[in-house]
């Protein structure tokens, strides 16, 4: 576990701390299941605990994703503690990442190698700047098929959709929000602004059309 300090006190406000010249044999002696830490091309990422705003709307997003790819069998969705390795040298974090039942790995895997079908990151204070870039284009480089970033500051959900080699970008405040690599999930915008985040049992049942959406 990598403890931040500022002199014989513990930080204890948002940051992320920049460690160069860290290779991957060396990140994977440092980092444990305590430490929320990514390594990008020699660069290891030490992230402060999320805060509980951001735990709290990863975890309906990720609840939606995973009820939705497990009913519909489409795959399965991970994230936040696992490690994506895009290649070597790049092994990132994401807040929620979903793998078709295709590509699903067939042996018991610490980290997932290569690229999922759908990444989820969640802007904060402290990793705004890294999320966009630098994760941002190192999903592009990976070919990353769909990549949702939500930004609860701005209120607005940025989705970047991979069309042959190239991404197609959408930003939206409000409305419907379609997914590809999810084939038929959507959700509002808008249920993302909510102090009390909706119930997400409720949102699902909308989402697979079970009953009429709520107005």
């Amino acid at each position: 576990m990598i403890e931040v300090k500022n002199g014989a006190r513990s930080i204890d406000f948002p940051y992320t701390v920049r460690m160069h010249g860290i290779t991957e044999k060396q990140f994977d002696e440092i980092v444990d299941e305590d430490t929320s830490a990514e390594l990008l091309d020699g660069v290891m990422y030490v992230h402060s605990p999320a805060s509980l705003e951001h735990d709290d709307l990863g975890n309906f997003l990720r609840t939606l994703f995973r009820l939705f790819a497990r009913r519909r069998k489409l795959g399965k969705v991970y994230g936040p503690d696992s490690l994506v390795r895009l290649k070597t040298g790049r092994k990132l974090a994401p807040d929620g990442y979903f793998v078709a039942k295709s590509r699903l790995p067939r042996t018991k895997q610490k980290v997932f190698h290569g690229s999922p079908d759908l990444v989820l990151e969640i802007l904060s204070p402290s990793n705004r700047d890294f999320d966009l870039e630098d994760k941002r284009p190192a999903y592009h480089q990976a070919g990353v098929s769909e990549i949702w970033i939500v930004d609860p500051e701005n209120q607005e959900v940025i989705v970047d959709y991979k069309i042959g080699r190239r991404y197609d970008t959408v930003e939206e405040a409000s409305g419907k929000i379609t997914s590809r690599a999810l084939p038929r999930f959507w959700l509002r915008a808008e249920w993302l602004w909510e102090y009390d985040l909706p119930d997400e049992w409720e949102c699902l049942n909308l989402i697979l059309g079970e009953k009429h959406e709520r107005s």
